[in-house]
């Protein structure tokens, strides 16, 4: 029978490993990039074991006064490296921070476009029966950008007839979302951010990969 003394010892063990694998290797997707020593050992403190629900000041627990104090470094660092007016550093992963999106730019039955998943679209902005969280979360009609398959990148021009195209119907897009999984070239935004504005639509765009 194995003792929980071996099962520790086992765990340990992996957990080196992993660590090793990860100081030989370069991960490719930005979000899972190695973080710097002073990232782990900011995430080893007992921050990691407090809840901070609410904005700073107006937390809904106790124990927070030191974590207010961080996260007003936090935003005023992000608002300088961006050039932002407002800036929100609580969400933890990029679907969190995409339903954050959606909820402040849509309402459920609007129109939303964006790259389809087997193009490279991240699962956040995929449509209701694929289980994307812009659809079956949100209630989002989600339109597909086209894809220039030997450029590898978005059409500019279909997208412009794209989104003509929707208006007509009475369908304009209120959200039209940059950024994927998986994409190699930089996504035209500057190309078609006046098109998109003229039908009263919000550029959106996420950068974590």
């Amino acid at each position: 029978m194995t003792s929980s003394r071996e099962y520790y010892a086992k765990s340990f063990d992996l957990l080196q490993q992993h660590h090793k694998w990860f100081q030989e290797t370069i991960p490719l997707i930005a979000s899972e990039n190695v973080p710097s020593p002073a990232v782990r050992e900011a995430l080893a403190t007992d921050f990691g074991n407090r809840y901070a629900e609410g904005w700073p000041g107006e937390r809904v627990y106790a124990g927070c006064r030191y974590i207010d104090e961080v996260e007003l470094v936090c935003i005023d660092l992000v608002k300088k490296l961006f050039g932002a007016e407002f800036v929100d550093v609580r969400p933890i992963s990029g679907v969190v921070a995409s339903l954050v999106v959606y909820t402040a730019f849509t309402e459920p039955g609007d129109v939303m476009m964006a790259l389809s998943i087997p193009c490279g679209g991240h699962i956040t902005m995929g449509k209701k029966k694929l289980g994307g969280t812009a659809g079956a979360v949100h209630g989002l009609a989600v339109e597909y950008l086209p894809l220039d398959y030997e450029e590898l990148n978005i059409d500019v021009d279909r997208t412009k007839k794209r989104i003509d195209k929707l208006t007509r119907e009475g369908r304009a897009p209120k959200l039209v979302a940059f950024g994927a999984s998986v994409f190699p070239f930089p996504h035209p935004v500057k190309e078609l951010a006046e098109t998109i504005h003229e039908v009263g639509a919000t550029v959106a765009y996420d950068a974590a990969h």
